[in-house]
């Protein structure tokens, strides 16, 4: 692991697998800034960001140059299209290069033990998919449970097997795309595990 955190307990990962996280962003400064300093933050270092920014993004790309990580890459489409990001998040996908894969909007961000925890479990269950609990701005900052269902999960608190999340297609570009996501990796996969604690913060 890349650092020790007073009273916490490292856990094993097996194989030593890389994570990538396809983050879809517009015009996003500090925000952006405060999600990518806390994959920086992370235990578990064997991650990737793939941002990618709806049409020319010169403000992120100012901010992936601060941040200074060659894990972060940063993908700028030709042209704005709106629709909650879902239609470069298939663009984000194609371009992760990781053994798992998740997905997040550039105003989140995570607990350090995010990815190790996540990347324990996916590997040593094994899992498929695992989700965790939700600090949520929706719900005045409280801790929310996640559950595994449409309406009832956010889109930056899972992980799933890489070959899993490249197969599903994002046809949904509403509101809801990103629980119609879910739905279909749900219905896709074998096993789903669910860690009682809030590891990602919605913003």
């Amino acid at each position: 692991m890349a650092r020790d955190i007073r009273g916490w307990t490292p856990l094993p990962v097996a194989g030593r697998p890389t994570v990538s996280l396809a983050v879809a962003t517009y015009d996003q400064g500090d925000e952006l800034a405060c999600l990518l300093y806390s994959l920086k933050a992370q235990t578990y270092p064997h991650w990737e960001a793939v941002v990618v920014h709806d049409g020319p993004g010169p403000l992120a790309r100012e901010v992936v140059a601060k941040v200074g990580d060659p894990r972060v890459r940063l993908v700028e489409t030709p042209e704005r299209r709106g629709s909650y990001g879902h239609p470069w998040r298939e663009l984000g996908i194609d371009a992760c290069a990781g053994d798992y894969i998740g997905l997040t909007n550039g105003d989140n961000y995570y607990a350090p033990v995010y990815f190790e925890w996540m990347l324990h479990l996916l590997t040593t269950a094994p899992a498929d998919l695992v989700y965790c609990d939700v600090v949520h701005s929706y719900a005045r900052w409280a801790a929310v449970r996640s559950a595994p269902r449409k309406g009832e999960i956010d889109l930056g608190c899972w992980v799933a097997r890489a070959g899993l999340v490249k197969t599903t297609p994002f046809s949904d570009h509403g509101h809801a795309g990103d629980g119609t996501f879910f739905e279909e990796l749900l219905r896709k996969a074998d096993r789903v595990l669910h860690i009682d604690r809030p590891l990602f913060v919605h913003n």
